[in-house]
């Protein structure tokens, strides 16, 4: 499966298409085994890993931010991938270091995993740096030494408050495959309003997006001025199912830190899942504007359960409004905006006619 996915993100960009696709309070992710060997396939993914997966030397490295109670030892993990095939590549020696001295090291396993043991002394925020000392078993990958991968432990007490936040249409101002050509923008605002929120909150971005595009993902976000927070991923399972990886994730996250409070997203899924798991939900809605799409998704919001914690929003500054001012944004008003707009597009195409 993993073999495939650099054609299939490769035929979706061709195609204009868009693919969306591990656990404790060390949220680490993982993937299953793999085999490589030469075909169009791998063609396709030694391009793609390049250009769309962020890799580097043929490989590609990426490492599992997590969250963790201070004083409470987790495990600091980093993944090594080919990036002609996607194949986990097993025996290379991995570095973690922080403030420029190392802290432990690690040979990566059959599943292309390296972990070595860490604990936070006291809350905060801690940047790692992962890189690669030695290369693995394969010697197709001995210029790999020296490739680095960002990771961050965000301990917390359990009573810390944090908003969760999608990136795709909600801090992208465009979908997943844009973000992996390299033309995406944030949306207006969201860059001052969610380092706002980081002066309240914890931020933690949740994204169904695979975590083999964990590097590209992590540039974006640092890039763009984003605050500092845990980037969570899926796996390529969850590509098909955007609302059960996030109720699932959002369970395991409450569980360990019961005060997460406020979730963002542009899915009805996802509106559905943060209020499900007891958030506070603003949806800031993706749709084009065609009457029939307009009102299949004034029905869809009419749908949504647990409106009392349901916002309904047109951009960042209503977000702002809301969690700053109390400002109230209900799912029925924007479900009558959008009939209003359906209504008007429908009689201006009458009259053109």
């Amino acid at each position: 499966m993993k073999r495939c996915l650099a054609a299939i993100l490769l035929a979706g960009l061709c195609a204009g298409g868009c693919f969306r696709a591990p656990e404790t309070v060390n949220v680490n992710l993982g993937g299953d085994g793999g085999s490589g060997g030469g075909s169009w396939r791998d063609l396709a993914g030694q391009y793609t890993g390049g250009t769309f997966l962020d890799a580097e030397r043929g490989v590609l490295f990426y490492a599992y931010d997590t969250l963790a109670y201070p004083g409470r030892s987790i495990g600091l993990t980093a993944s090594l991938r080919s990036a002609k095939n996607l194949r986990d590549l097993d025996g290379a020696e991995v570095g973690f270091f922080r403030d420029g001295r190392m802290i432990g090291r690690a040979r990566t396993n059959a599943d292309g995993m390296a972990t070595i043991s860490w604990t936070p002394p006291r809350e905060g925020n801690y940047e790692f740096t992962a890189r690669i000392l030695a290369p693995p078993r394969d010697e197709d990958y001995a210029q790999c030494p020296g490739v680095e991968a960002m990771l961050l432990v965000a301990a917390h007490e359990r009573a810390q408050r944090f908003v969760v936040i999608d990136l795709d249409h909600t801090l992208v101002d465009a979908g997943f495959m844009k973000v992996l050509a390299g033309g995406a923008r944030p949306m207006a605002d969201s860059v001052r309003v969610a380092t706002r929120i980081s002066g309240r909150y914890g931020v933690i971005y949740l994204t169904q997006r695979p975590d083999l595009l964990t590097r590209k993902s992590k540039h974006w976000l640092r890039a763009n001025g984003y605050p500092v927070g845990p980037l969570l991923t899926g796996e390529l399972k969850h590509a098909l199912d955007s609302g059960a990886f996030k109720t699932a994730r959002l369970k395991d996250l409450r569980t360990v830190y019961p005060n997460v409070a406020i979730g963002i997203g542009d899915k009805i899924s996802d509106a559905q899942a943060y209020v499900d798991n007891g958030l506070t939900a603003y949806l800031i809605p993706h749709y084009k504007p065609k009457p029939k799409d307009l009102r299949k998704l004034a029905k869809e919001i009419r749908a949504l359960r647990g409106r009392g914690r349901l916002h309904v929003v047109e951009d960042w500054r209503q977000i702002e409004r809301g969690i700053f001012d109390g400002a109230g944004w209900p799912p029925e008003t924007f479900a009558r905006m959008l009939e209003r707009q359906a209504d008007r597009l429908e009689r201006e195409k009458k009259e053109d006619d």
